[in-house]
């Protein structure tokens, strides 16, 4: 990423706060199965589309969930591209249930929509298997202007589906949380507010109901980057993040107790890390050299667009 001067380094903030960021305790393996994805948002940190060949394969999968079992994760974190396009996503569930005790998998709605996706949708259920949606709002028109046409109404039948399985029903111990993206070069509202918004348009509107609604700030990276700088937006942009760096937010990000894997088996300290290929400490390292979880203390690599995740209350 390409700032101008006037930008200040995010380890130049940390250092004149007083501040340090080093691993904890690490207790989240996230695992990115690939760039594959039926969808093509603005807003897309790693760029993934329809047209990127990067998949997870069987022989990765099978190290990933051997890497699992030796470092004993209290979660794990599927995420992508389009997790449910990946032909291995199900034996990487049916290898982590039995060592993992919670397996969030991440979703843009439409790739559960346009396939028959039942035996995984059962799985997900059997496995009480957290789903994180991707739903940027509740305006047909921008959430259509920023993922594709017929993206929102695919999405509300997405979960339409997901509520009939239990999803979101206060009583079923079925998980499911949405994700809201701004649409341009801003950052998100209230996170309260917001939830409490959707939560009453989507049960009035569509009998839609969920658990929880996370806001998070767009990261300067992959497709989002490209149209920061083509649209003149990109040092107005960093400007906001930096302008709302909160001290109190970072003992509390996500780096500190998650580790990311990506397609080709290569460890990162973050997936904005690995959209820019900015390997695990500064060194890179597969999981078939790792002999358990990052050490508790070790350093975290360090970029600009980590001013994303510690802007206003966070990105956790």
């Amino acid at each position: 990423m390409h700032t101008s001067n006037d930008i200040k380094p995010f380890g130049q903030t940390l250092i004149e706060q007083g501040l340090t960021l080093e691993r904890g305790q690490t207790d989240t393996l996230q695992i990115n199965v690939g760039l594959l994805c039926n969808q093509k948002c603005k807003h897309c940190h790693l760029d993934a589309g329809p047209d990127r060949i990067e998949n997870m394969h069987s022989g990765t999968v099978s190290e990933v969930i051997s890497y699992a079992r030796r470092s004993e994760f209290k979660v794990a974190d599927i995420t992508g591209g389009a997790p449910e396009l990946n032909p291995n996503l199900l034996a990487l569930i049916q290898g982590l249930s039995p060592i993992i005790p919670r397996i969030i998998v991440r979703s843009n709605l439409t790739s559960l929509y346009e396939a028959d996706n039942s035996p995984l949708l059962d799985l997900f259920s059997k496995n009480n298997l957290v789903v994180v949606a991707s739903f940027p709002s509740f305006n047909e028109s921008q959430t259509d202007s920023q993922r594709g046409n017929g993206i929102f109404q695919a999405s509300i039948t997405a979960l339409k589906k997901l509520n009939e399985l239990g999803y979101g029903k206060e009583s079923s111990g079925l998980e499911l949380n949405l994700i809201s993206n701004p649409a341009g070069a801003f950052l998100p509202p209230s996170q309260a507010i917001s939830e409490e918004r959707f939560r009453q348009v989507l049960l009035k509107k569509w009998g839609i109901q969920f658990n929880r609604l996370f806001n998070f700030a767009n990261v300067p990276a992959g497709r989002f980057l490209t149209w920061l700088e083509m649209s003149g937006n990109l040092q107005p942009y960093m400007k906001r993040l930096v302008s709302a760096f909160n001290p109190c937010s970072v003992d509390g990000v996500m780096c500190r107790t998650l580790v990311s894997v990506s397609w080709d088996g290569f460890l990162y300290d973050c997936d904005f890390n690995l959209a820019t290929r900015i390997p695990l400490g500064g060194s890179k390292t597969h999981i078939s050299e790792m002999a358990g979880r990052p050490a508790a203390g070790s350093h975290i690599a360090l970029a600009d667009h980590c001013y994303t995740c510690t802007a206003g209350a966070g990105f956790t």
